[in-house]
């Protein structure tokens, strides 16, 4: 049994969060149109007491829907299934699909971090998705260089556990077959479905 701790994305609260960002830019802009215009007809002092609060609680209420999306994982890997504590447990036998993007992984030979830096492009926020055959989704949202929610270790662990996982999933599907391109059993595009 091997225990497997990093932080990640969880996609959640997005619609929150584009809210309290557009709240945010309009109570800044009223605040800062009240303060440079002095024109009392058209911006009454009232005005200026209400949009300060609103725009500090726009802020801070950013903030703390942004932060939310950060979450803790800890997965315990054993002989025949892995346990997520945010999103529970699975069998081996019960692992339909697993979707890597490894084509944007440089430790799998994607491109690396100088590239992104050169260029200017934004370093990619990697999906990594487990489907099991009840339909439910074990789903993380990491960016390999580090970033908002995780850390570059947090992604060598996680990736630690996928190799792990595909290892053992490997010896459990397809022990009598030659290892595939990436991580022993997933395609060139970073995609395993099981064969029923």
């Amino acid at each position: 049994m091997k225990t497997y701790q990093f932080r990640f994305n969880n996609r959640t609260k997005t619609s929150t969060i584009l809210l309290w960002f557009f709240t945010t830019l309009i109570s800044i802009t009223l605040t800062i149109s009240i303060l440079l215009i002095h024109s009392e007809p058209y911006f009454p002092i009232w005005l200026v007491l209400i949009s300060f609060p609103l725009m500090f609680i726009s802020i801070n209420r950013l903030f703390k829907t942004a932060s939310k999306r950060l979450s803790p994982e800890i997965i315990t890997l054993d002989k025949d299934r892995f346990t997520s504590a945010c999103f529970g447990s699975a069998l081996f036998s019960d692992i339909t699909a697993i979707k890597i993007p490894a084509r944007e992984i440089s430790l799998l030979g994607g491109p690396k971090y100088e590239y992104y830096k050169k260029t200017e492009a934004n370093t990619p926020n990697l999906v990594i998705s487990i489907t099991t055959n009840n339909g439910k989704i074990f789903s993380w949202v990491l960016n390999e260089f580090g970033g908002l929610y995780n850390s570059k270790q947090d992604f060598y662990v996680c990736f630690e556990f996928l190799t792990a996982l595909t290892g053992q999933l490997f010896q459990y599907f397809h022990a009598d077959e030659p290892p595939k391109k990436y991580l022993k059993i997933l395609d060139d595009n970073g995609c395993w479905k099981r064969n029923n």
